[in-house]
Formats: structure tokens, C-alpha cells, sequence
């Protein structure tokens, strides 16, 4: 099963109350979605803007990881497919992701040490383990002998992707709501 993870609510609220203070407009289920929908293309195009930024190597020597490659496969959608939204009650959307580790990439994480990457490990007793270098050559490690050696992960840079997202997203949302009264309005004017 597919865990959702919120990682951002978009209330609906500041705009309805103003609508909803005339009685003249109430925010329904499809607009709701049409919200939602605009919610989760300006996360998901700042996000891009991240990536891009990187280059094509997450993460440099010594410097926290960035953003995820965006490429799926057929067992999980790629990072940014993983965006979606959901109405939670009739005031709130939110934009949720399906990856695993998006909290980490929302709040950034300090650099640990990995001890449980050691030959004590079963799983890694003998193996040698493939890193990707950041010139895209592959080499070959094995896990140090004892917890005096531990690797240590560089931890992950946090991402503002989201904040930004929401709001481009709001304008966004006011231009829609602002159609759809102009809409209205003009369907009223016309009987």
C-alpha cells in the first residue's frame, strides 16, 4: 500500500469566508479540485526549478543531498509524479506525496553516521557496496570493519519548493475563483 504523506495544507477558508460573508458564491467539489489540481502543477514546477538548479548529480562531495532523480520506474512513480492533492473536509486541500522520504526533503536532515553499514551487518559481511561518484563512475567500497570507521551520510539539504509552490499556487487560485464568479455572475445577468 501506497502511504500519502501531507506536506502542505491550502485552506480554502480566506476565500470562502469573503464569498461566503455575501452569500452570492459557494467553493464546490469541482472547484475545489480545479484548486487542488493548480495547488500541485506550482509545487511540482518549483520543484523542477530545484533540480535544475543542481545539475544532473544530487548531491556534491561533502555537501547535503538534493532533490531526488526525477525518473521513475515501474514499481514507484518518479519524484515529481509523486505529488497529488486530496479535500480534506469542505475548507482544506492538501498537497500530498506518495515518496518515502519527502519530510526529509521538506525540513532537511543533519549528516549521521550509518551504523548499521558495517561487516557486523549480515547483509553487507563480504559484500562490496556500488557508490556513484559525482563524475558518474561507479565504484566499489566495502562496509568499514567496526563503528570506529563509520561512514557518514551527508545528510539532506532542505527544499523550499513547497512553501514557494503554495504560493504561486494562491495566485493562482484567486484567478480561478475570480473566473468562476465572473462565470456565474454572468449566467445570472442572463436569465
Amino acid at each position: 500500500m501506497v502511504t500519502k504523506t501531507r506536506v502542505r495544507g491550502v485552506l480554502k477558508g480566506p476565500f470562502s469566508k469573503l464569498l461566503n460573508s455575501r452569500g452570492a458564491f459557494v467553493l464546490d467539489t469541482n472547484i475545489l479540485r480545479r484548486l487542488g489540481l493548480a495547488a500541485v502543477k506550482a509545487v511540482v514546477a518549483e520543484a523542477k526549478k530545484d533540480f535544475a538548479k543542481q545539475g544532473k548529480s544530487p548531491h556534491h562531495k561533502g555537501q547535503p543531498e538534493g532533490l531526488p532523480d526525477s525518473h521513475g520506474d515501474t514499481i514507484r512513480p518518479g519524484f515529481f509524479d509523486s505529488f497529488s492533492f486530496r479535500i480534506r473536509g469542505e475548507s482544506t486541500i492538501e498537497v500530498v506525496s506518495t515518496w518515502p522520504w519527502i519530510k526529509g526533503i521538506t525540513e532537511g536532515v543533519d549528516a549521521f553516521s550509518m551504523r548499521k553499514h558495517t561487516q557486523s551487518n549480515p547483509k553487507l559481511t563480504g559484500k562490496p557496496i556500488p557508490l556513484l561518484q559525482g563524475n558518474g563512475e561507479v565504484i566499489f567500497r566495502m562496509a568499514p570493519l567496526s563503528t570506529g570507521k563509520l561512514w557518514v551520510h551527508p545528510g539532506i539539504a532542505k527544499h523550499t519548493f513547497i512553501e514557494r509552490g503554495v504560493r504561486k499556487a494562491r495566485e493562482r487560485m484567486a484567478e480561478i475563483i475570480a473566473a468562476e464568479i465572473t462565470r456565474r455572475l454572468s449566467r445570472k445577468s442572463g436569465d
